[in-house]
């Protein structure tokens, strides 16, 4: 999935840093969809330059297209909080040398994505069904089952649980912290009989038709990873069972292309193109592969 930049561009790279910076601060205020109080000087402020940098507007009051568009279609704005929380810890992680990869260790920032995971997760779902024929009805039959890999704190797994009132679901990841955070959320959620959080790569995977649907992000996998992985996930993979793999792709070119490919390896999976994603499911096992562009960005929609 391609990236957006966070703020429009600004002639110092630190007014930048602070644009992001205050663009987290008022989403936590809930200071993105009304003025700030008079009485508030660092929050009128913040506004000022957010509106300065194109991120706000004032006739009416209120974030505009480019700020709603940092997030996936169905986070709700508040979300803007912990993607600049998160995304200012890992340059953070970047500039004091950290090798690739996702690396989050903050609970909060692991559960605050969590919440919207599963929301966004439906809306793609939705937009892809007609790529899965029939899949809602597959997954409500009995003994049907889910695989969300890096499954972060489970939001996609509780989704999925609740949405299909008799499917089972595994998450899948590698972050002891994550793991916890997840199995304490579907506890909450009352989803323990269904929902099974395992700390586990999916590189290692050993199940044997087992899910009706698989959700694999690219964004947190190497490229070894997937490549090694994927094969065992088409063996996980029932008779006519989808796999939705959304990716990260880079169009760009100057700062912004490069921006984008480091952003994107410090994700951990680096960028893919449509063309390599497809290949790899194909000489994996998986006999429909086709390409979904969405408004969150690029999906590949496999099929076993």
């Amino acid at each position: 999935m391609d990236n957006h930049d966070v703020a429009a561009p600004a002639s110092d790279p630190t007014d930048q840093l602070w644009v992001v910076a205050t663009a987290g601060r008022l989403a936590g205020q809930g200071l993105l969809e009304r003025p700030a109080e008079s009485t508030d000087p660092v929050a009128v402020a913040g506004q000022r330059l957010l509106i300065a940098a194109g991120l706000l507007e004032t006739d009416p009051f209120g974030p505009s297209d480019r700020l709603r568009s940092l997030l996936p279609a169905g986070a709700p704005l508040t979300a803007v909080n912990w993607f600049v929380r998160e995304l200012l810890a890992m340059l953070s992680r970047y500039a004091e040398g950290a090798a690739a990869g996702w690396a989050e260790t903050d609970p909060e920032l692991i559960r605050a994505r969590g919440a919207t995971s599963g929301e966004v997760f439906l809306s793609i779902l939705e937009q892809c069904r007609a790529y899965l024929p029939g899949l809602p009805e597959r997954l409500d039959r009995p003994g049907a089952a889910f695989l969300d890999v890096g499954t972060g704190a489970g939001g996609i797994v509780i989704a999925m649980c609740r949405a299909h009132e008799g499917l089972h679901a595994v998450g899948l990841d590698i972050s002891a912290v994550a793991v916890t955070a997840a199995r304490g959320q579907i506890a909450e959620a009352g989803l323990g009989s269904r929902a099974k959080i395992r700390e586990q790569s999916v590189a290692a995977i050993e199940d044997v038709d087992a899910f009706d649907l698989l959700w694999v992000p690219q964004l947190f996998l190497p490229e070894p990873v997937l490549a090694q992985a994927l094969p065992r996930l088409q063996r996980a993979a029932r008779p006519g069972a989808g796999l939705l793999m959304p990716i990260l792709t880079n169009s760009h070119t100057g700062v912004r292309g490069a921006a984008t490919d480091l952003r994107n390896l410090m994700t951990g999976g680096g960028t893919l193109s449509a063309q390599a994603a497809r290949t790899m499911l194909r000489t994996a096992g998986f006999s429909r592969v086709e390409t979904v562009d969405l408004p969150a960005g690029t999906v590949i929609v496999a099929a076993q």
